[in-house]
């Protein structure tokens, strides 16, 4: 039997709309991050470029890659967060290096937000049959390998997803792939514009922003399953990456957002 080229994992796909109040200056997940723009003025940022949301159009946001996104006035989307795995573990999507763009035909956009993956086996199908056609409208329109320090550092990334956590040994870690502390510190400044702890601090940061976000965990559970001694050490490391407390920012976050799940 011909084994499949790929296995699509989804995260989550939300229905969003809000105000200025999206405006999220540091982002970086373990998956990849599809928004299906309905609406506003929004703009996504990395190191390289700004890109600005328009509706009608999908955006793709690859895994790994450390991002800014707000608007002026407001946002209205659908985004899907979703791994996208292989058994080679090769990521085209993240190997292309860069945020992406294409136009979307209205009967697409209308057809997912008609779905409602999870209720039935039907409508899950459904939607991933449309979330595969629109992610293989992607597929070339990066240079393959633009970066060739994204292609090396991508085992090793995946192995800091595996064992992300506050006691993480990033060192020992990179001199099971090869690194040494020069090369790994050369190889992210030139791949993320910044240095290995700082890419590391943020991909944790924002690892348990999403656990807030997405779940109803107690600082205790979060503090537990990433390894922090307590949570206390947990909350300040928060603060520190994202100048507020978990605690603050789940309760602002639960008054702010009109997020409706699909």
């Amino acid at each position: 039997m011909t084994e499949r080229p790929y296995t699509l994992r989804l995260v989550q796909a939300v229905k969003y709309e809000n105000n200025r109040e999206w405006n999220y200056p540091f982002n970086l997940y373990p998956f990849h991050t599809l928004y299906l723009v309905e609406g506003g003025d929004g703009y996504v940022k990395t190191s390289e470029t700004t890109v600005s949301l328009r509706a009608g159009e999908a955006c793709l946001i690859p895994a790994f890659t450390l991002f800014s996104c707000w608007c002026e006035k407001k946002i209205k989307k659908i985004y899907v967060e979703f791994f996208l795995d292989t058994p080679s573990g090769h990521d085209v999507f993240f190997e292309q290096g860069k945020v992406m763009t294409q136009a979307l035909p209205s009967r697409v956009l209308s057809g997912i937000k008609a779905l409602s993956p999870g209720d039935s086996l039907k409508d899950s199908m459904r939607f991933e049959g449309e979330l595969l056609l629109i992610l293989s409208g992607f597929l070339g329109k990066g240079s393959a390998r633009a970066q060739p320090e994204l292609a090396r550092v991508q085992p090793l990334l995946a192995d800091i997803h595996k064992q992300l956590g506050g006691d993480l040994q990033l060192a020992a870690l990179a001199r099971d792939h090869g690194f040494s502390p020069s090369s790994l510190s050369h190889c992210f400044k030139r791949a993320f514009a910044c240095t290995p702890k700082q890419y590391v601090q943020q991909l944790l940061a924002n690892v348990i922003k999403h656990q807030l976000l997405h779940t109803d965990k107690s600082l205790v559970q979060l503090a537990a399953e990433y390894r922090f001694c307590d949570p206390y050490y947990l909350s300040n490391f928060f603060k520190r990456q994202m100048g507020i407390s978990p605690q603050l920012y789940r309760m602002r976050v639960k008054e702010d957002d009109k997020r409706m799940t699909l």
